[in-house]
C-alpha cells in the first residue's frame, strides 16, 4: 500500500511539556554521552509500556489491578543487567559478537537457565543453518576489459561493488551479458550464452534475489552481477544475502552487487564493445552448515488452544555484539517473563517466550518454529508479538502497521496495532507507524501460508531520522536511528547512572 512507503508520526501536544521537547532537551544536555541513556529511555518506555500492554492482553487483565501489578514488577534495572551479561558474553570474542559461531550458545543457555529457574517449561529447539564467511574481506576483484582499445577498468570494492553474502567462491573470466526481464523465469535466459557473466536488475522485486541468482546459475552463468536501478541511484552497492528457504538453498557461483552508477557504466561498455565486453571476477568465500537452536519458555498455566508467542531474536551479526539488535528486545522479554513469575499471576492464555536463533541469516529460527508445527498446533496460536531493536540511540517509537497484513488476518493485526497506539496515547507519547514488511521474526507468522496475526514494536535500525522525527523525538536529524547498527561498536556503555532516567 502506498501509504506504507513513508512512516506516519502521531504526536500528542496536549501538555505544555511534551515528550518531544523533553527528549530534545535531554539530547542537548548530553550530546557527549555514550548511548546508555538512550538505551535506558527506549527500554523504559517500550518495555514497561508497550510490552507491558501486550502481557496485559495475554492476561486478559489489561485494565485491572492485576495488570497494574505486573507493570509494577517490570524493572528497567533488571533488563539492563541482562544486557550487561550479553555484553560480557560478546566480549569473549574478537570482535565482540554473539553470532551462531561465537557467543550465541552462551547467551541462549544463560537465558534458558534464568527462565527455567523461574518456573517456565523450557525447550531447546535445534535446527541446521548455512553459515557464510567472506574469507578475503576487501580483497575481491572485479575488472572489465575492452580489448579493442586494450583498456582495463578496475572497480572498487565497497564503494562501487560488494560481494553478496552467501555468494559462491571462484575466479571467473568471461563475457558479461545483460539479462532482459526480471530474471525470475527460465524464459528470461532463453538467449543467454553458457559461461557468460549474467548482469541482472537487483532492484526488481518480482522474485527473491536467490531465485534470480539460481536461475542464472541453472542457465550456466559463470557469475552473477546484480545492479541497482535508477530509483536507487543514491545508495551504495548492495551486499544482501542470497539464499532460499531451505538450508541447502545456496548459489555456487560468485555473486556481486553494484551501484546504479557502476551498472550503468557496464551497460554503456557492453554497447560500446558490441556486446563483447569481458570481465574478471574473483571471490573467496565459504558456506558451512552449523547447528543452532531456539529457546522456548512456556508458562505452566493458560489456555493451550489460544497461545501468545512473545518473540525476540537473540543472535547478533558476526561483526558486533548486537546489544540493540537484538539484545534489547531479548532483555525486555526476559524481564517481562521474570516479572510475570514474580507477580504470581496466572495468564488467561498460555504464553511462549521465544528467543529465536539465526534471525540475522534470514529469520531461520522463527521460520523453523512455524514450519515444525502441525496444522492443529498452528491453529492453537492466537497471535505473535515481536520485539526487535527497542533501544536505538537516535530512536523513534515504532508501531507496525497491521493494516498491511494479508486480508485473512488484517483485522486481527490492526486490533493489535490499535492497542499499542491506545497505550501510547494514554501516556501522551508520540509514535510512528511503520510498514508491516515482514523483515523481522513476525514475518514467518504472517506469511499467507501460515496466517497467524502479529504485531510489533521497534525503535529503528539504519534508516535516517528526518527533521520532523527530530522535532518529535529529539535526537539528531540526517543521522541513522541506530548509528551502530550491525557494527562492532554496538556496545553497552555504563557511563550514565540509571537514576538519570
Amino acid at each position: 500500500m502506498s501509504e506504507e512507503k513513508i512512516p506516519l508520526t502521531f504526536v500528542d501536544h496536549s501538555t505544555p511539556e511534551s515528550s518531544s521537547s523533553y527528549a530534545s532537551g535531554i539530547y542537548r544536555r548530553n550530546t557527549r554521552r555514550r548511548t546508555m541513556f538512550y538505551v535506558l529511555v527506549a527500554i523504559c518506555l517500550l518495555a514497561c509500556i508497550g510490552i507491558g500492554l501486550a502481557v496485559g492482553l495475554a492476561l486478559g487483565l489489561s485494565n485491572d489491578e492485576s495488570s497494574t501489578k505486573l507493570y509494577d514488577k517490570v524493572k528497567v534495572e533488571n533488563a539492563m543487567d541482562t544486557l550487561q551479561l550479553l555484553q560480557n558474553v560478546a566480549n569473549e570474542y574478537d570482535p565482540p559478537s554473539r553470532s551462531i559461531l561465537t557467543g550465541y550458545n552462551q547467551s541462549a543457555d544463560m537465558i534458558a537457565e534464568k527462565l527455567e529457574s523461574s518456573g517456565y517449561n523450557v525447550t531447546l529447539q535445534y535446527f541446521e543453518v548455512p553459515v557464510y564467511s567472506n574469507l578475503a574481506e576487501g580483497e575481491a576483484s572485479f575488472t572489465s576489459t575492452y580489448s579493442d582499445i586494450n583498456f582495463v577498468w578496475i572497480f572498487l570494492e565497497g564503494s562501487e561493488y560488494s560481494v553478496m553474502r552467501y555468494s559462491g567462491s571462484g575466479i571467473v573470466d568471461g563475457i558479461i551479458q545483460l539479462v532482459n526481464g526480471s530474471a525470475c523465469s527460465e524464459e528470461d535466459f532463453e538467449d543467454f550464452i553458457p559461461g557468460a557473466v549474467a548482469l541482472l536488475d537487483y532492484s526488481n522485486t518480482d522474485c527473491s534475489l536467490f531465485d534470480k541468482a539460481s536461475n542464472a546459475a541453472l542457465s550456466q552463468a559463470s557469475a552473477v552481477v546484480m545492479m541497482r536501478n535508477e530509483s536507487q541511484a543514491e545508495l551504495g552497492p548492495p551486499s544482501s544475502q542470497i539464499y532460499g528457504d531451505e538450508p541447502e538453498d545456496t548459489v555456487s557461483v560468485p555473486v556481486l552487487g553494484t551501484t546504479y552508477q557502476l551498472g550503468k557504466k557496464l551497460l554503456d561498455l557492453i554497447v560500446l564493445s558490441e556486446y563483447s565486453l569481458t570481465v574478471h571476477i574473483e571471490t573467496t568465500t565459504s558456506i558451512t552448515m552449523a547447528t543452532t537452536y531456539n529457546v522456548l519458555a512456556s508458562t505452566v498455566d493458560g489456555k493451550e488452544d489460544s497461545i501468545i508467542v512473545f518473540g525476540s531474536h537473540l543472535d547478533s551479526v558476526p561483526a558486533g555484539p548486537g546489544i540493540n539488535d537484538n539484545g534489547s528486545g531479548s532483555a525486555a522479554n526476559v524481564e517481562i517473563a521474570l516479572a510475570l513469575s514474580r507477580a504470581g499471576l496466572q495468564p488467561k492464555n498460555k504464553i511462549v517466550f521465544a528467543f529465536w536463533g539465526a534471525e540475522e541469516i534470514g529469520l531461520r529460527g522463527s521460520r523453523y518454529y512455524v514450519d515444525s508445527l502441525s496444522e492443529d498446533e498452528l491453529d492453537d496460536i492466537a497471535l505473535n508479538l515481536n520485539f526487535d531493536m527497542i533501544a536505538s540511540p537516535n530512536y523513534i517509537r515504532g508501531v507496525y502497521n497491521g493494516s498491511g497484513a494479508d486480508e485473512i488476518i488484517r483485522t486481527q493485526c490492526t486490533v493489535i496495532q490499535n492497542l499499542f497506539e491506545e497505550r501510547f496515547k494514554q501516556k501522551r507519547l508520540p509514535y510512528t507507524i511503520l510498514p508491516f514488511s515482514g523483515r523481522s521474526d513476525y514475518g514467518p507468522f504472517i506469511d499467507p501460508a501460515i496466517s497467524i496475526p502479529a504485531g510489533a514494536l521497534a525503535t529503528g535500525a539504519d534508516a535516517i531520522k528526518d527533521v520532523n522525527q527530530r522535532n518529535t523525538y529529539g535526537g539528531f536529524a540526517n543521522v541513522p536511528l541506530d548509528t551502530c547498527y550491525h557494527q562492532v561498536n554496538a556496545l553497552l556503555s555504563l557511563a550514565t547512572p540509571i537514576n538519570e532516567l
